[in-house]
């Protein structure tokens, strides 16, 4: 396998989309590919930059992406102008195999819309890693109200409903910048918002999958919920959640965050690992405070009454530190099973663009390694905690695909 990797920040978009894909396919060292994941910013003409990669790749080559809030390659962070990026990655035989799938019921019910994706690749023969791709925003965000997002623990529970096996999911819920502008996304010559879509790699490859979070417990002390309704949670210990912060974190300044940007709400989603490491919470961000003060809501519903969760703060040191921590395990475990890594793709949280220094940690220790990089800034990221995937706030999920020596 042979991937190639490519980088614009032209205006451009048709010239762009024909450079991205001339380039990548070029890194591969072959004439074509089958293959190209594709990213650009909100500021970029989505059709226009699809049909010019669609023109040099030509109708056999599978391309699928969408909108990114920025871009990471292995040297620059590029958030600024319209930045877009192309991965090609080429099979030279039948070992290794690409499938995809697509669902426009997301936002009429993200179940039946994971459960669309795995009936449509049920069929696939050694499957190795599925890369989830979709629209998180449903409906845009303004100054008065937050942004309704796409939930993706349907998503997720309708796909392992339809596949046969439990192969490892990672991806992304898509976003187009900060403000939760509308979100589009590629399907081979198709654009389009409310999609759901899905790549299943298979054959003799193997994915190294690691998350990378930014956030740590408070304290100690865990709650348990009390009262919700989807995303809306109310009540922590039959107390008003919003007091249980006031009171945990000594202040109310939060409440005028919309969303809340220095803490969050987790639990510990493997109970295999220590208790201490935070690499296996599963956290949520706030998104704002419900009127009168009498709940709050989060980014996911998937918190239920009676589960035991503690309050999260934002750390951007932690985040560093969990960065360089983990990629070295990766690179480790990599190194001692005698694989050889081809490629690394990155999703990290549009919120911690404000913290770059975790992504230029990543992209000295992909650089060292030689390993190519790919990253994207992301609205909700997805990588395997314990026995099975599961959506992530405020965290960077690290992909290497690697083929056996």
């Amino acid at each position: 396998m042979f991937a190639g990797i490519a980088f614009s920040q032209t205006n451009a978009a048709f010239a762009a989309g024909q450079q991205l894909a001339r380039q990548a396919i070029a890194q591969t060292g072959r004439s074509s590919a089958q293959l190209l994941l594709l990213f650009c910013t909100a500021k970029t003409d989505y059709q226009r930059l699809l049909d010019g990669a669609r023109l040099v790749c030509g109708t056999d080559t599978i391309i699928l992406g969408g909108s990114a809030a920025g871009i990471i390659s292995h040297d620059q962070i590029m958030i600024e102008g319209a930045p877009a990026a192309a991965l090609a990655i080429v099979s030279d035989n039948d070992n290794i195999t690409f499938s995809r799938a697509c669902s426009e019921l997301i936002a009429q019910n993200p179940f039946l819309a994971g459960q669309q994706l795995g009936a449509k690749l049920q069929q696939v023969v050694s499957p190795a890693l599925l890369l989830l791709f979709f629209d998180s925003v449903r409906y845009a965000g303004n100054l008065q109200n937050p942004a309704i997002l796409n939930a993706s623990r349907p998503i997720l529970k309708g796909l392992y409903n339809t596949l046969p096996i439990k192969v490892p999911i990672a991806g992304a819920g898509l976003l187009a910048d900060q403000e939760f502008s509308p979100t589009k996304l590629f399907y081979d010559a198709q654009v389009q918002s409310q999609l759901a879509t899905a790549l299943l790699i298979s054959g003799h490859v193997k994915p190294y999958i690691s998350n990378m979070h930014g956030c740590s417990p408070l304290s100690a002390e865990r709650f348990t919920i009390t009262k919700i309704f989807e995303q809306f949670l109310y009540q922590l210990n039959d107390e008003p959640v919003t007091q249980v912060i006031d009171r945990v974190t000594g202040s109310s300044h939060w409440r005028k965050q919309t969303p809340v940007t220095e803490l969050a709400l987790g639990f510990n989603g493997a109970t295999s690992c220590k208790p201490d490491d935070s690499s296996s919470y599963v956290t949520r961000l706030i998104n704002g405070i419900l009127p009168n003060d009498e709940g709050i809501i989060l980014f996911e519903p998937d918190f239920r009454e009676g589960m035991q969760i503690q309050i999260m703060q934002r750390d951007p040191q932690h985040i560093v530190a969990q960065t360089a921590k983990q990629t070295r395990a990766l690179l480790k475990q990599i190194k001692q099973d005698q694989h050889t890594p081809i490629v690394a793709l990155y999703f990290d949280c549009a919120g911690r663009i404000a913290t770059p220094q975790e992504a230029r940690e990543l992209q000295q220790q992909l650089t060292a390694a030689k390993i190519p990089l790919l990253g994207i800034y992301t609205g909700v990221e997805i990588a395997p905690i314990g026995n099975k995937s599961r959506s992530l706030d405020w965290s960077g999920v690290l992909v290497i695909l690697t083929t056996p020596n």
